[in-house]
């Protein structure tokens, strides 16, 4: 039987229920038992639901510590680490395979202070509050810039959410910026930790929920990624390869509710839809994890394969869903994490090369800055010129498990 609530909150009478919804108890019986009973106090009519909203990019901003390495150079330094001869001379060929440029990093690892430090044992306490000492004033800069447009940030925003992981302390960068940036004291805080470079798209999905349910309030996403302050280098070519990848950035997003018909101004991103998809036997693909001196990631040479294989069959069925094909589709943001992601990603679905220029360009001049580098990647789509009023697209980044997480979205143009 369907029963209909009109927007007083009223039941039917018909459907032999009470007349109000407010009018009703829930009793318990027995264990796995329940029923509804009438109750003898006057209806009270449930609030109207709000109007269905969709999620609404309203602004982005991007940063990067101002240390700019060049990659080049980095090899060089890196190579002189090593007393074997063959593995200096494999290093600089594996720092050219990342095709990154340049890094900003927060620290420089290969600074001979740093250095021995991070070849002593036990330094994870003193990592994580280097973390925080860095990441502060950047999350607070870059978080500043995405809410500029707002005329009251305190009383408009009404969650954090905070992705990391990189570092982790509590009271962290969350608290720090809610108090500098003068939030609410009753702002809602989420923490959104070890989820690799996918955490973005977990964290905007969250947000888009929340404003969803809140329409009256916005979202402030925080993504930061300092990956120089766990640097190990202890004549182990795994930490040279990790090392030679990651570099360090902060993205943050507003995120608003919109009625389905209202005007939204040019450079507004429409989150039309979320995914997320955990892999069949891919759980060596990306492991996290920590130790005495750090956040330790490994990834495994099957990571392309299950890329490759897996892709597709996801984005296909979330395109179906929404009556879209991929020739529809005007955007690719790919996850920038390396080559292999990006070329992987773009062979399973069919992509010519330059639909993920993109994701290339940011790969070059920052590298892999995990959950930061599709917020890149998004802000310099919606900065492209397009010949239609709406750019379609899917972003899309990688999880441990390994996970698919990702977002279909509208970018509204001038």
């Amino acid at each position: 039987m369907s029963i209909t609530i009109d927007e007083g909150g009223a039941l039917p009478t018909s459907a032999g229920l009470p007349t109000s919804a407010a009018a009703t108890r829930f009793v318990g019986g027995e264990p796995g038992s329940a029923y509804f009973k009438s109750g003898d106090f006057a209806p009270t009519p449930l609030p109207p639901t709000p109007p269905t909203a969709v999620g609404v990019i309203e602004s982005i901003a991007t940063g990067a510590p101002a240390q700019i390495f060049s990659q080049a150079d980095a090899a060089a330094q890196v190579a002189g680490l090593f007393s074997d001869p063959a593995q200096q001379a494999r290093i600089p060929r594996i720092y050219q395979k990342t095709r990154v440029t340049t890094r900003h990093l927060a620290v420089n690892p290969i600074d001979p202070e740093f250095l021995s430090y991070s070849r002593e044992v036990g330094t994870i306490r003193g990592r994580m509050n280097t973390f925080y000492d860095h990441a502060v004033p950047l999350a607070v800069d870059v978080a500043g810039r995405a809410i500029a447009h707002l005329e009251d940030p305190a009383s408009e925003i009404g969650m954090l959410v905070f992705a990391t992981s990189t570092g982790f302390i509590a009271p962290g960068v969350d608290v720090a910026v809610v108090k500098q940036l003068g939030l609410s004291p009753a702002i809602n805080r989420l923490m959104v930790n070890f989820m690799g470079c996918a955490a973005a798209m977990n964290s905007v999905r969250a947000a888009v929920d929340f404003v969803r349910a809140h329409p009256d309030k916005k979202a402030l996403v925080i993504c930061l990624e300092l990956s120089s302050v766990n640097a190990v280098f202890d004549d182990n070519v795994n930490d040279v390869i990790i090392h030679s990848l990651f570099g360090d950035g902060c993205g943050a997003v507003v995120i608003g509710a919109s009625n389905p018909q209202q005007q939204l101004p040019a450079g507004a991103v429409v989150i039309r839809d979320s995914f997320s998809f955990l892999f069949d036997d891919a759980e060596d693909g990306i492991v996290l994890g920590v130790n005495d001196n750090g956040i330790t990631c490994e990834l495994s040479e099957n990571l392309p394969q299950y890329i490759l294989r897996g892709v597709d069959p996801v984005v296909t069925d979330v395109l179906a869903r929404n009556g879209l094909t991929k020739s529809e589709i005007d955007a690719w943001a790919i996850h920038p994490g390396g080559p292999k992601i990006i070329e992987e990603s773009a062979r399973s679905l069919g992509l010519d090369p330059e639909q993920a220029a993109t994701s290339w360009d940011v790969l070059a001049e920052y590298g892999n800055m995990l959950s930061v580098s599709l917020i890149f990647v998004l802000e310099q789509l919606i900065a492209q010129q397009a010949g239609k009023p709406i750019s379609t697209g899917v972003a899309f980044s990688f999880a441990p498990g390994v996970t698919l997480e990702g977002i279909l979205f509208d970018i509204i143009r001038p």
